[in-house]
C-alpha cells in the first residue's frame, strides 16, 4: 500500500508542476541578460515585460511565423542596455540591429488592432529585403 501511495504522490507532484509550467508560460520563449545574445540571429521580437503586467502580454506574437519571439524580464541587464521605461516594450531586431520599438500606452497597453499589423509588417517587409 506504501508503494502506491508513493507512485500516487509522485504522479500528483508531476501533474500540479507541468499545470504550473503551462500557466507561466507564454507564446515566446523566456530569455535572460544570459541567454538573450544568442537569440539575435535574423529576424526577432523582443518583449519585455513584468509579471504585474500579465493581463496585457502581447501573445499575438505567436502568430508571426517569420520571426523568433522572446520575453525578457523588465527587471535586467538587457532591459537596462536598451533603456526600456515602458510596458509593454516590444522591439524588432534583424541580426542584432534594432528595427523598430513598440512602446506600451498610459494604460500599459499597445495599440490591439495596430501593433499586430505594423509589427507583421515590418517582419514582411525584412523577409522580402532578404531575396
Amino acid at each position: 500500500m506504501k508503494d502506491n501511495t508513493k507512485i500516487f504522490t509522485i504522479y500528483l507532484g508531476l501533474l500540479v508542476m507541468i499545470l504550473l509550467l503551462g500557466m507561466t508560460c507564454s507564446a515566446q520563449t523566456v530569455v535572460n541578460d544570459k541567454t538573450f545574445n544568442k537569440t539575435q540571429s535574423g529576424i526577432t521580437i523582443v518583449e519585455f515585460w513584468a509579471d504585474w503586467n500579465k493581463g496585457n502580454e502581447c501573445s499575438w506574437i505567436k502568430d508571426i511565423k517569420d520571426a523568433s519571439s522572446f520575453r525578457i524580464d523588465l527587471v535586467s541587464e538587457t532591459a537596462k542596455k536598451y533603456d526600456i521605461k515602458v510596458l509593454p516594450t516590444l522591439i524588432v531586431f534583424n541580426n542584432g540591429e534594432e528595427i523598430e520599438r513598440f512602446e506600451g500606452n498610459i494604460s500599459f497597453q499597445l495599440c490591439p488592432k495596430r501593433t499586430p499589423k505594423k509589427v507583421k509588417k515590418i517582419v514582411s517587409n525584412l523577409m522580402i529585403d532578404k531575396f
